[in-house]
Parts: structure tokens; sequence; C-alpha cells
């Protein structure tokens, strides 16, 4: 009976390990996709000095569905983020230069 617990728990605890690990390496892409998008943004503020009104003011390699999608909050702060699932998302925000 012992073998069997003890079984379980080790599935257990590989199979929670590899979920967190496919969780964290998915965030990983999603972050590399949005920061080459952040390049572009500071890229394009650099030669016009502003930022751009929407995402079709630079070129942008972007997919249907999740995104990364950009918003220009206001003249100076602007956010790129992901749509992740029912309700979840990842965001870059300008004023902190990080993704949460």
């Amino acid at each position: 009976m012992k073998k069997i617990i003890i079984s379980i728990l080790i599935i257990l605890a590989i199979i929670i390990g590899v979920y967190y690990f496919l969780r964290h390496e998915e965030n990983n892409s999603y972050e590399e996709k949005g920061n080459k998008m952040v390049i572009q943004i500071y890229e394009f503020e650099k030669i016009h000095n502003k930022l751009p009104n929407s995402i079709s003011d630079f070129k942008a390699d972007t997919e249907m569905g999740e995104g990364p999608y950009y918003e220009k909050l206001n003249d100076s702060t602007f956010i790129v983020f992901f749509n992740i699932g029912f309700d979840d998302k990842i965001i870059f925000n300008s004023n902190n230069n990080k993704w949460e």
C-alpha cells in the first residue's frame, strides 16, 4: 500500500512539474513575440518623435487571436498585451518596462 501511495505522489509531482515548466515556456514565448513589437514601437518613436497611434502605423507581425496587441495610453505611455484564454492577459507597460 505504501508503494502505491508513493508512486501516486511521484507521478503527481511529475505532472505538476511538467505543467509549471510548460506554462513558464509559454509565457517566455509570449514575451519574446511581444518584445519584438516593443522594439518596433521604440524605433518608431525614435524616428517620428511620437508613439504610433495604432498598430497600423508600424510594421508588426501579428497573428489573429492572442496578439500581441498595441494600445497607446497617452503621448508617452503604451501597453503591448496578449489575450490568453478567456480572461487572462500578459501585459507590457512602458511606464515600468516589464511584463506583468
